[in-house]
């Protein structure tokens, strides 16, 4: 049997690290992928992806690029895109009230495709422009959500149809691989046990619970990766701190996995907002695969991601990660049967080709194949 003719639709494939996951869906579909010539987020200004085999890429401009509900692509340049592919189905990895999903929603009896869309929204919340949630949701035949929590909210808001859960990329266990790297620990000038926390420096990550755990603990290096919003509150920090918190501005995705293999723990002590909770924690997944023990608190779906392969404490509290931390810290033993743990649910679950083969697998359900 041919494999299914999908069409792609995502911002997210602007970034580099994420192409792999294209290749790996390609094994199992016959893919054309449309992202945004050009991507603007928090940390990085990403430009189109670079020809990939076995994937057909069309990347268009975009208006209000680096907003991801609001931005589109022009009308016409998907209509053209829809009658060239001539796609069996479109799957537009964009939350339900985004506009690019409206658009290909709009455009489905044109292209007489079967439509999926993917949601991370783990809050019941109405957001969007009105009206455009409940349009998008009656016109899609199958949603992937990228957890329990955001599956839960979606059939909360009325979609009935076919529903998976699986995340939106894997992880490549040849880039994110065990080991100590010990040169770029020492060109960081680190020693005795080392913490670390990677991604956006923001409040609702958690850090100041973190930085307020470690306050005391003399024989801990706090290493901060990443930037954002708390940027002068970190710098700070450091400057108080006597040595104790090492700040790493944002590195290229393709060197995260040293800066990870430098630590002896890895700490994601996200907290729940009225807005916002922990939706994955990609990152986790990285350390994980590099055989780091990982430990989080439980916002959202931190405790669904680690499972038993990590410790988790409850969020904003400060106490219970200060005793992770310390526990890890005595018990080098612990720490590598953790680590080990880590690295085999990463295996089992979550590579790039565990994860294309489960959303292929879906998105075939849909067509009826």
């Amino acid at each position: 049997m041919r494999p299914p003719r999908v069409l792609l639709v995502s911002h997210a494939y602007t970034a580099a690290i994420r192409q792999a996951q294209l290749a790996a869906l390609a094994r199992h579909v016959s893919l054309a992928v449309i992202t945004p010539q050009r991507w603007r987020d928090d940390l990085f200004d990403h430009s189109a992806a670079a020809p990939l085999p076995g994937v057909a890429l069309y990347p268009l401009p975009v208006v209000f690029d680096g907003h991801i509900l609001r931005h589109f692509y022009a009308p016409w340049s998907l209509a053209r895109l829809i009658r060239a592919v001539r796609p069996e189905l479109v799957h537009v990895e964009q939350e339900p009230p985004s506009l690019v999903l409206g658009q290909l929603a709009a455009l489905k009896s044109l292209g007489r495709y079967r439509l999926a869309s993917f949601t991370w929204e783990n809050i019941m919340r109405r957001w969007g422009a009105p009206g455009l949630e409940r349009f998008n949701l009656a016109r899609c035949d199958g949603i992937i959500a990228g957890s329990q929590g955001s599956a839960a909210v979606v059939r909360a808001k009325g979609f009935t149809g076919p529903l998976a859960v699986v995340p939106q990329w894997g992880v490549d266990p040849a880039r994110f691989h065990p080991g100590a790297n010990h040169r770029l620990r020492a060109q960081l000038g680190l020693s005795g046990f080392v913490v670390g926390f990677a991604g956006r420096w923001a409040a609702e990550k958690g850090l100041v619970t973190l930085r307020q755990a470690l306050a005391g603990l003399v024989d801990m290096t706090l290493v901060l990766i990443g930037g954002g919003p708390m940027q002068p509150e970190v710098e700070r920090w450091q400057a108080e701190a006597a040595g104790q918190v090492r700040l790493v501005p944002t590195v290229p995705p393709q060197a995260l996995p040293g800066y990870l293999q430098t630590l002896d723990v890895f700490v994601l002590p996200s907290h729940t907002t009225p807005a916002w909770k922990e939706q994955f924690g990609h990152v986790l997944i990285e350390a994980m695969a590099c055989a780091v023990p990982v430990v989080g608190s439980d916002s959202g779906a931190i405790p669904e991601v680690m499972g038993a392969a990590g410790l988790i404490v409850p969020e904003r509290n400060v106490g219970a990660l200060r005793a992770a931390m310390r526990d890890l810290a005595a018990d080098p033993g612990r720490r590598a049967a953790l680590g080990q743990a880590g690295r085999a649910r990463v295996l089992a679950h979550y590579t790039h080709e565990r994860v294309a083969a489960a959303a292929a697998a879906f998105l075939a359900s849909v067509l009826g194949r």
